[in-house]
C-alpha cells in the first residue's frame, strides 16, 4: 500500500454469526494500520463488534439496514461529510451485497481506493483498486500479506475474550494419541503454532464445547479432531468439527487424524463437509513412525501453506 496521512479504513460485516468475516476484516484492519476504522456493521452483529475492537482496537460504528443501499450511501455519506480532506480506503470484503455496493458507490464519488482481501487459498492476497477518469475499476496492485495474527488472537476473535481457555490433551485414553499428533506436527513443521485442548466457555464458565488440536501457519488456521481405538469408526469427530464450523469460520480447514481407517460409508459425510482425514495407522500408543509423522505434516502444510 502506498504512504498516506493518517488514513481511514472504512469495512462492513454482516451476518458474522456465521463467521465469514471475522478474521478477513481483522487482517485487513491489521496490515492497513489505519489509525481510525469505521465498521458498517447492523444491531444484531454488535456482540461480534465487541470481539473484533479486542484484536485490532476501537471502531467508529455506523448501524443500518444490511439490504437498503439508498441508506447506506446516505449513512456513509453523512458520517464522512467532515472527512473531506482524510484519505479514505474502502473495504469491500465481507458484508452483504448491498453493504458492498453502497460501499462501493461512495468510495466512486469519492475516488477513494477500495480493497478486498482474498483468503480461499493458502495465502491471505489483498487486491487494490482506484477508478480513473472514465470511473472504470484499475487495479492498482496485489500484496501478499504477512503474519499478522496469532492462535490467541484468533479465538479472541470468534469466540470472545475470556469465553476460551487451552487445557491441554484430553484426559482419558484418547489423550495419548492427541500428545503424539501434537508432538509430531511441532517437531516437523517447526513454523507452525500449535495449541491443544482449546475449550469454549459457556456463560456459567464451565467448558461447553472443546477442539483437540488448533494450528496455525501464517494467517492460515486448521482444527483437528483426534480419534484413536474404537471410536474411529464412528462420526463423533466430524460431529464435533462441525459443530463449531460456525464459529470458527469457513476458511478454517477441518481435519480428522485416526489411528485407524475409518468406516468407509463415512466418506461421503466426510466430502460434503470437507473434511479432510489423515490415518495414521503406525500409532503403538505412544509413538508415530517417521512415515506418518510426514504424512501429517504434509497434508496440514499443503492445505494451510506452512513454507
Amino acid at each position: 500500500m502506498p504512504n498516506r496521512p493518517s488514513p481511514i479504513n472504512i469495512g462492513q460485516i454482516a451476518d458474522l454469526l456465521a463467521g465469514y468475516d471475522f478474521i478477513e476484516f481483522a487482517l485487513l484492519s491489521l496490515h492497513l494500520k489505519t489509525p481510525q476504522t469505521i465498521l458498517i456493521c447492523i444491531p444484531q452483529t454488535d456482540q461480534v463488534r465487541q470481539r473484533i475492537e479486542s484484536v485490532i482496537g476501537q471502531c467508529r460504528s455506523i448501524s443500518c439496514d444490511a439490504y437498503d443501499i439508498e441508506s447506506l450511501v446516505k449513512a456513509l455519506d453523512e458520517e464522512l461529510a467532515n472527512q473531506q480532506g482524510t484519505d479514505l480506503i474502502f473495504n469491500l470484503t465481507g458484508g452483504t451485497k448491498a453493504m458492498v455496493l453502497a460501499t462501493n458507490q461512495v468510495a466512486m464519488k469519492r475516488g477513494a481506493p477500495v480493497v478486498y482481501l482474498e483468503s480461499e487459498r493458502t495465502q491471505n492476497v489483498l487486491y487494490e483498486y482506484r477508478y480513473d477518469n472514465q470511473q472504470t475499476l484499475r487495479l492498482q496492485g496485489k500484496t501478499t500479506l504477512p503474519k499478522l495474527i496469532n492462535i490467541k488472537q484468533f479465538l479472541d476473535a470468534h469466540i470472545g475474550k475470556g469465553q476460551w481457555q487451552e487445557a491441554g490433551p484430553s484426559k482419558d485414553i484418547g489423550g495419548a494419541f492427541e500428545q503424539t499428533v501434537a508432538d509430531a506436527i511441532r517437531a516437523r513443521l517447526s513454523q507452525a503454532e500449535v495449541k491443544q485442548g482449546i475449550k469454549f466457555l459457556g456463560s456459567n464458565g464451565r467448558p461447553q464445547v472443546d477442539l483437540d488440536i488448533v494450528v496455525r501457519c501464517g494467517n492460515q488456521f486448521a482444527r483437528i479432531e483426534c480419534k484413536s481405538q474404537g471410536k474411529t469408526t464412528t462420526l463423533d469427530a466430524a460431529k464435533q468439527l462441525n459443530l463449531v464450523s460456525e464459529l470458527l469460520g469457513v476458511y478454517t480447514r477441518k481435519f480428522i487424524a485416526l489411528s485407524n481407517e475409518p468406516n468407509p460409508d463415512h466418506q461421503a459425510v466426510y466430502g460434503a463437509t470437507r473434511t479432510q482425514v489423515i490415518v495414521l495407522k503406525s500409532f503403538d500408543g505412544q509413538n508415530l513412525s517417521a512415515n506418518d509423522q510426514q504424512q501429517l505434516a504434509d497434508t496440514i502444510a499443503q492445505t494451510i501453506g506452512c513454507q
